[in-house]
Formats: structure tokens, C-alpha cells, sequence
């Protein structure tokens, strides 16, 4: 593969992890982006066939309760998506299609292809910042995205991630309908499975054109669908990605405006029994600033015995400050 000595340069860069005991969100995702990816170079296609067959049984997830097919994926696509030729997905596409024609696997990085040509075409700015004769060809490649996806639909009883790919197109076409079937369908199937509400919710934030409100009825549909599980988990995970994609949804947590915060907070206290881990106490010491709430911050921050993690806080939330502010 053409990209083989580039990525080899990638992994051999990546630091040898810890111990099992002291193993991080941090690490944990960074073992499971190094192995799928390393399949992916060595061409490996049953392994990782394998993989995201495991990944998909039951959605073990890491000591933080990150799904890890959404991290394999990630590994994958973020790599290789920054090339759309031959030389990068649409290559690796093609090569593991080749080796395994009925694969969910190939048939799901190939649905990717399209998205990726379409943000390489659009980029990463704000849509005002687009060239008006952009987005025809934009929208054409999702299209052809929908109708792959469609045509290859029994991928969606073997690979939870058809449903998010499908979620991710509804958005770009600005597809309500076609978003809410396809959570709809997804949440009866999956309910289980975090990120097709976050990418739901991602969809309707009021960025893309959604509503608070709508943010509000998905996290309350995720703790609807999980609530014997996982009590009120989801709805403060759902929640906590909606303000770190948009920070200024800050404020409404600020207010106690739409989002109830005694909700949110025994979210975290039933996410919490099931991943005690420091990246759920990270989201309490978040919410808990936002929210003014020091009794909460406190008990977390003692817990957490300064193991924060910088990456997960929203912009403009900084946790000494936030410490300090409390004192």
C-alpha cells in the first residue's frame, strides 16, 4: 500500500503504553486506534473484519465508557481521510473491498469515501466562507453517500455505525425527517449505543440549524431508552458532548434554563457506578463549574487527586480557574 511507510512512521511514533492498572482514557484509545490501524496497513482484512465484529458484540467500551467501535473507526478514518485518492481511503477502500467484496467493513469505509471527498471539498470553515458553486458537488456526494448506504442496508443488522453514517448525511442535506426515522430505527435496534443520539444530537444543535429544545429531546430519548441500565447516564453524557460541541450552550446549564442540572448530576453519579474512572469525574468537575454547584465540584475534585484531563473541558472552561473560583 502506498501509504504503508508514512503510517509505519505514524504508529512507530506513538509512545509505548503503561501498565494495565495505569492505563488512561487517553492510552486505551490510543491501543485501539494503533491496532486498527495497524491492521489496515499490514492489509490484515479478516483481523480487522474480527475487530469490528467483536466491537460490535454487546459495545465493550473503554474504563471511561467510550464505545471502542467508534475509536477504531475514528482511527481509521481520521488517518486516512486527509488523502481521498488512491493513495489514502479511497485506496484502502478499494484494497479491502478487493480482498473481501461482501465485508460490512469495506462496504462502510467505502460509504466514508464520499464524506470524506465532500469535506475535502467543502473544508473545515464556517459555510459562509464557501464557495456558492461548492455546494451542488457538496451535496451530490452526499447523495451518492445515501444511496450507497441504502443500496448496502443490510450492513445496518452487523454494524451499528450504518445508522450513524446515515444520521451524519441527513445532516448534510439538512434531512430532518430522514434524521429522526433513522434515530428512530437505530435507537430500537441499539439502544445501547451511545453515539447514534450524539450524532443525532450533533445534527440538531443550534449551530446546524437545530434547537436547545431538540438537544433536550434526545438526551431525554437516550435516558428513556437506557434508564433501567444505566439510570440517568445518558442524559448527562448527551448533554456534556452538546456543551463541549457548543460551548455556549454553557449558559443554559448556567441558568438552570431547558437542562436540568439535578438530572445532569445524578447522570454523572449513575455513569459514575458504572466507569469510575477520572474521565467521568473530569465531566462532574465540567458540569459542576458550569452549573455553580461546589458541593459537587469539591467532592469530585477530591476524587479526582489532580488527575484532570485538559482535552476534555469545553473552550473557554478551565479547570484551576474553576478550582479557584470555589476557594
Amino acid at each position: 500500500m502506498l501509504l504503508k511507510n508514512i503510517v509505519i512512521g505514524a504508529l512507530m511514533a506513538i509512545p509505548a503504553l503503561a501498565s494495565a492498572n495505569s492505563l488512561t482514557e487517553t492510552r486505551e484509545r490510543m491501543a485501539i486506534e494503533q491496532q486498527a490501524i495497524a491492521y489496515t496497513v499490514s492489509q490484515k482484512w479478516d483481523k480487522l473484519d474480527a475487530m469490528f465484529q467483536e466491537y460490535n458484540t454487546g459495545f465493550p467500551t473503554t474504563s471511561g465508557g467510550t464505545h471502542k467501535l467508534v475509536i477504531a473507526w475514528g482511527g481509521i478514518y481520521n488517518l486516512f481521510s486527509v488523502d481521498v485518492s488512491d493513495n489514502g481511503i479511497s485506496g484502502v477502500a478499494k484494497e479491502w473491498l478487493k480482498a473481501n467484496p461482501k465485508s460490512t467493513g469495506a462496504r462502510l469505509l467505502q460509504a466514508m469515501v464520499f464524506d470524506a471527498k465532500a469535506v475535502n471539498l467543502r473544508g473545515e470553515g464556517a459555510a459562509s466562507t464557501v464557495d456558492s458553486d461548492i455546494w451542488p458537488k457538496y451535496k451530490k456526494l452526499m447523495i451518492q453517500e445515501k444511496e450507497y448506504l441504502l443500496k448496502n442496508r443490510d450492513i445496518a443488522d452487523k454494524d451499528v455505525t450504518w445508522y450513524q453514517e446515515m444520521e451524519m448525511v441527513a445532516r448534510n442535506l439538512e434531512d430532518k425527517e430522514l434524521l429522526y426515522s433513522t434515530l428512530e430505527e437505530a435507537s430500537k435496534k441499539y439502544p445501547a449505543y451511545q453515539n447514534i443520539y450524539i450524532e443525532a444530537m450533533v445534527a440538531r444543535l443550534p449551530k446546524w440549524g437545530g434547537s436547545p429544545e431538540e438537544v433536550e429531546k434526545i438526551a431525554r430519548m437516550a435516558a428513556e431508552k437506557n434508564k433501567d441500565q444505566s439510570g440517568l447516564s445518558y442524559y448527562a453524557y448527551i448533554w456534556n458532548n452538546a456543551i463541549y460541541y457548543q460551548p455556549e450552550l454553557m449558559a443554559l446549564l448556567n441558568k438552570r434554563q431547558i437542562v436540568s442540572w439535578d438530572d445532569m448530576l445524578q447522570g454523572w453519579r449513575d455513569r459514575y457506578k458504572q466507569f469510575p474512572s477520572t474521565r467521568t469525574l473530569n465531566n462532574i468537575l465540567i458540569s459542576s463549574c458550569i452549573a455553580r454547584d461546589k458541593d459537587s465540584f469539591v467532592k469530585a475534585d477530591k476524587m479526582i487527586q489532580g488527575e484532570t484531563e485538559r482535552d476534555t473541558w469545553p473552550q473557554g472552561l478551565n479547570y484551576r480557574e474553576c478550582q479557584q473560583s470555589f476557594q
